[in-house]
């Protein structure tokens, strides 16, 4: 409900965010670097698990966390969404 794609996530800490699918045009770090500095949420780049060809459209995030840190996390993320829509 916050405007974000995610793909399934089962039996793990992290959900994955596309990126293209949520209408945002940014690639993973750039992403991930405006959210922690726009938001104050910190995602993790997908690109940086891979040496080569990486992997550039998908972010990810540990959701290992208490629920009212996360419900904080997801309204800046919906709030900040706007800014990153293409």
């Amino acid at each position: 409900s916050a405007g974000y794609r995610e793909l399934p996530s089962g039996a793990t800490w992290f959900l994955s965010i596309d990126l293209p699918a949520s209408g945002i045009a940014l690639d993973d770090a750039a992403f991930c670097e405006r959210l922690v500095g726009e938001a104050g949420v910190a995602a993790i780049p997908v690109s940086a698990f891979y040496a080569q060809a990486p992997v550039t459209h998908l972010v990810r995030l540990c959701f290992a966390k208490a629920d009212d840190v996360l419900d904080a996390a997801i309204e800046r993320m919906a709030a900040a969404r706007s800014a990153f829509a293409r």
